[in-house]
């Protein structure tokens, strides 16, 4: 990617919240990737949870997706466009065959940036990622989107359908408004899908700590007297 080339990249992910790359890796790598992730996820027990077709953690059951996590060819584009670097958090298998399957659409409250690298043909009908672009810059207006909440925004004029080939990567503010309808047409629909948040309960951590702190002052204050 040379420099005219990054510069318009960036100003399309500032505005949009949401970029694709085609031809990011090519169909051989992505075939491989997806050896790689069935073989690390098929002796894990069978879930019946809404999400079951999502498997986090990949990078603890395979060096090879930690390498990848952190030092895969996106790294320096994600922290081209961030203008910082990006905080690895883990990498998911995404498997999509089923016509119940489907995540309503919602935005995630936390920083950073969110990846998705199609492994199969990704469209619509077989329940690929849909957005709506600029959406990461009118939160407040969008906060009441719940992922397991219907909510149709097919008619909404900024909706971006992420329609990809094998080796196509979709790069994502993860508070962009974004979904996956339901696969229609049978065929499956994988990806791997890697999470750059740093820590998403870090804050949460923080303030549990200094309330924890707070609370052993006050009742060391209380026994003192």
């Amino acid at each position: 990617m040379n420099h005219s080339q990054a510069v318009a990249l960036k100003a399309d992910f500032d505005r949009d919240g949401v970029v694709i790359i085609r031809d990011f890796v090519t169909r051989e790598t992505a075939r491989g990737i997806c050896a790689r992730a069935e073989a690390a996820t098929k002796d894990l027990p069978t879930r019946h949870d809404p999400f079951s077709n999502v498997t986090k953690g990949l990078e603890r059951l395979d060096e090879y997706f930690g390498e990848l996590l952190h030092r895969g060819p996106q790294v320096p584009i994600l922290e081209m466009l961030l203008g910082k670097r990006a905080e690895p958090t883990t990498a998911s298998f995404f498997t999509k065959d089923k016509n119940q399957q489907e995540v309503h659409p919602h935005s995630d409250a936390m920083d950073g940036v969110v990846i998705w690298i199609a492994l199969d043909e990704t469209n619509e009908r077989n329940g690929g990622l849909q957005f709506l672009k600029g959406s990461h810059k009118r939160q407040e207006e969008f906060r009441h989107l719940r992922a397991h909440t219907p909510t149709d925004l097919s008619d909404h004029p900024d909706r971006f359908e992420a329609a990809m080939s094998p080796g196509d990567i979709v790069i994502f503010r993860p508070n962009t408004v974004h979904w996956s309808g339901p696969n229609h047409d049978g065929s499956v629909r994988r990806g791997l899908n890697c999470f750059y948040v740093g820590n998403p309960f870090k804050k949460w951590k923080k303030g549990r700590e200094k309330d924890w702190q707070a609370a052993r002052k006050a009742k060391l204050a209380a026994m003192a007297k």
